[in-house]
């Protein structure tokens, strides 16, 4: 029997996107079939379309919604910013803890295996999580340097630089296999290497 379906939107949108990413991360967009993701959601049909249209708003859905999970996870405002170091170690600790998990992992999976079939989906994973971050740690860097504590001539693209540093090579081990899991403390050893490296570059001369 299908269990109820709420009639609040929201809750049946979410239940729709919980039941489309379990089966776009089992079997891929390819493999995926909107029978089995109608079967996992336990609605109608004629419900399930009403919110995506199609299998491929479904994936982009699931995208985005994925990627804006980043909000959650990588939240500073319990964070002091007097001091750039500790605030750096931080941030870069929760945006590894968010990019490292399965489901953002299966976002760079899916890029690299069809993203050329969804152009649109990689600029959803920007809009969501990939601008708003490097909005967020550029800003940080400009009030840094405006205090005088930093010299950061170009914000944005030493913000670029630090996720460069501190994510890209973790989340490519992770991608290819060739680490597959991440203990806390190796993070949170990896993010305060990472951050000495870039802030010794960014210094205020004495």
């Amino acid at each position: 029997m299908r269990s109820p379906v709420s009639r609040n939107p929201e809750v049946v949108r979410a239940r729709i996107l919980d039941a489309a990413q379990a089966e776009f991360m089992a079997e891929g967009f390819a493999g995926a079939s909107t029978n089995r993701i109608l079967e996992r959601f336990g609605g109608s049909k004629p419900t399930m379309f009403r919110h995506f249209e199609t299998k491929r708003a479904l994936f982009e859905g699931v995208v985005a919604r994925i990627a804006e999970r980043w909000r959650d996870v990588v939240d500073m405002a319990d964070v002091s910013d007097a001091e750039p170091q500790g605030w750096l170690e931080c941030f870069a600790l929760r945006a590894l803890t968010w990019i490292l998990t399965d489901e953002s992992i299966f976002v760079g999976r899916m890029a690299i295996a069809e993203g050329h079939l969804f152009p649109e989906v990689g600029a959803t994973y920007r809009q969501h999580a990939v601008t708003p971050l490097n909005d967020l740690l550029a800003a940080q860097l400009a009030a840094w340097t405006e205090r005088g504590l930093l010299a950061c001539d170009d914000p944005e693209r030493a913000a670029l630089a630090f996720f460069d540093l501190t994510l890209a090579g973790m989340v490519s081990r992770k991608l290819y296999r060739v680490e597959a899991s991440f203990d806390d403390a190796s993070l949170a050893d990896h993010a305060s290497t990472c951050v000495r490296i870039f802030l010794h570059g960014l210094r205020k001369p004495a």
